[in-house]
C-alpha cells in the first residue's frame, strides 16, 4: 500500500497580536490580552470565552479566542472560535486562513506519524494508534474541507482496519473536491474487498452489488484515465465474472485492439464469440492467442472445439433435406484441424483422459478410425491408474 509522506509545513505560523496598544473596552477583553502577552493561554481563554458570551459580535474576542485555542493545540475549538470571528466580520480573515493552514498541517502531520507508527505496531496496538490518526485526519477535514490529502490518508486508514464502508464515503468526498486516479483506484478496491468478503460468506446478491459498484466505479475513473489497461482488463474480467459476457465484448475488442499481442484478450474474446456461435471468429482470435504463446492449452482446447462445431455445423447441412449433394466432404476439415490442435493439447497434459477423450472424439468424426481407438485406449488407461 502507498502510504502519503508528511506535509511539510514551509514555514511556521508567527502568532501575532494586531494590537499595538491597548484601546478602551471591556476588563474581559484588557485582561486577555495582558494573559496573552503572558503567554498564560489558559487564562487567556477564559477570559475571552466571558467576552464572546456577553458580546457575540465582538469579531476580535472570538478571533483571540481561536488563536489561544491553536496555542492548546484545541484546533477544533480554534475552528469554532474562528467561525465565530468571520460571522461577525471578515476583519480578519486573513490572519484566520493563514492559522487554519497552520492547524491543519499539524493535524494531519500527526495523523500521518501516528499511522506510520501503526504499521510496524502489534495488531491491538496498531488499531488504536490507527483511531487516533483517524481523529487527526478528521480534525484536518474540518479544518480544511476542501483539500483532498486528509480524505486520502483518512481513507487508507480505514481500509487498513477493513472499515470498506467507511472507506468508500470517505473517497467519495474527497471525488466531489478532485478527480485523481489514486482516489478512483481507491474506491474500486473498497467495493472489490467488500464483493470478495460477501463471496466468501456465501451471500452473492451482496457480492454482486458490490461488483457492479466496483464496475460502475471503474466507468468513472476511465472517463480520467481511457488508456489504463489495467482498469479495462479488471471491467472485462468483472463482467465475466458476472456472467454478462455479452456487454463484456466491445470492451475486449477495445482491448484487443490496444494490445493484439495479449494472448489473455485474443482468447477471452475467442471464448465470448464461441459462446455465442460465432465460431469462425472465435477461431480467428484463439490463432492470434496461440500466435503469441503455442502451448496455451485453453486456447488449445477451444479452438479445437470451434473446430469440432464447425465441422458438425457443415456435417449437419451436407445430409440434410436441403443439401445440394450428400457427397460434400468439407466438414472432415474441421474434424481434422480439431484432432491437430487436440494432439497439441495432449502433448502438454498427458496424463489428462479427458483431453485423450477430445481427440478420440476428433479422430472419430474425421474418419480416422484406428487413431480413434488408440485415443479411446489411452484415456481407459489413464483412468485405470
Amino acid at each position: 500500500m502507498k502510504y502519503h509522506t508528511i506535509v511539510t509545513i514551509l514555514g511556521l505560523f508567527i502568532f501575532g497580536l494586531m494590537v499595538t496598544a491597548f484601546q478602551c473596552g471591556s476588563a474581559e477583553m484588557t485582561s486577555a490580552k495582558l494573559y496573552i502577552q503572558r503567554s498564560d493561554w489558559d487564562n487567556a481563554e477564559k477570559s475571552l470565552a466571558k467576552e464572546v458570551a456577553k458580546n457575540p459580535t465582538n469579531a476580535e474576542a472570538w478571533y483571540l479566542l481561536g488563536q489561544a485555542r491553536m496555542q492548546k493545540n484545541n484546533f477544533q475549538g480554534m475552528v469554532e472560535a474562528f467561525d465565530g470571528s468571520l460571522k461577525a466580520s471578515k476583519e480578519f480573515e486573513k490572519n484566520i486562513n493563514d492559522a487554519k493552514k497552520y492547524a491543519w498541517g499539524q493535524s494531519l502531520n500527526q495523523g500521518v506519524n501516528l499511522f506510520n507508527k501503526s504499521i510496524k505496531a502489534s495488531k491491538d496496538s496498531a488499531t488504536a494508534l490507527r483511531q487516533e490518526a483517524v481523529k487527526n485526519y478528521k480534525l484536518a477535514i474540518s479544518i480544511n474541507p476542501d483539500s483532498t490529502v486528509a480524505y486520502q490518508n483518512l481513507a487508507i486508514a480505514y481500509h487498513s482496519e477493513a472499515q470498506y464502508d467507511d472507506e468508500i464515503a470517505t473517497v467519495k468526498e474527497a471525488l466531489k473536491r478532485k478527480q485523481t486516479p489514486l482516489l478512483h483506484t481507491s474506491l474500486i478496491n473498497a467495493y472489490l474487498q467488500k464483493a470478495q468478503i460477501a463471496e466468501a460468506a456465501s451471500d452473492k446478491q451482496a457480492a454482486n452489488e458490490n461488483y457492479n459498484s466496483a464496475i460502475a466505479a471503474i466507468t468513472d475513473a476511465r472517463k480520467l484515465e481511457p488508456n489504463n489497461a489495467e482498469l479495462l482488463g479488471t471491467m472485462i474480467d468483472l463482467y465475466v465474472r458476472l456472467g454478462r459476457a455479452s456487454e463484456a465484448k466491445p470492451l475486449i475488442r477495445e482491448a484487443v485492439d490496444k494490445d493484439p499481442a495479449n494472448k489473455i484478450y485474443q482468447y477471452n474474446l475467442g471464448v465470448i464469440l464461441l459462446q455465442t456461435d460465432s465460431l469462425q471468429e472465435a477461431v480467428s482470435h484463439f490463432e492470434e492467442a496461440l500466435k503469441s504463446d503455442p502451448v496455451y492449452d485453453v486456447a488449445l482446447q477451444n479452438i479445437g472445439v470451434a473446430h469440432m462445431k464447425l465441422g458438425d455445423r457443415l456435417k449437419k447441412a451436407s445430409q440434410g433435406p436441403d443439401a445440394k449433394s450428400s457427397t460434400d466432404k468439407s466438414f472432415l476439415e474441421h474434424f481434422k484441424k480439431a484432432a491437430d490442435y487436440f494432439e497439441r493439447l495432449v502433448e502438454i497434459k498427458k496424463d489428462d483422459p479427458n483431453y485423450w477423450d477430445f481427440l478420440a472424439s476428433a479422430y472419430a468424426n474425421a474418419n480416422m478410425i484406428k487413431k480413434a481407438e488408440a485415443a479411446i485406449k489411452k484415456a481407459e488407461e489413464l483412468r485405470k491408474k
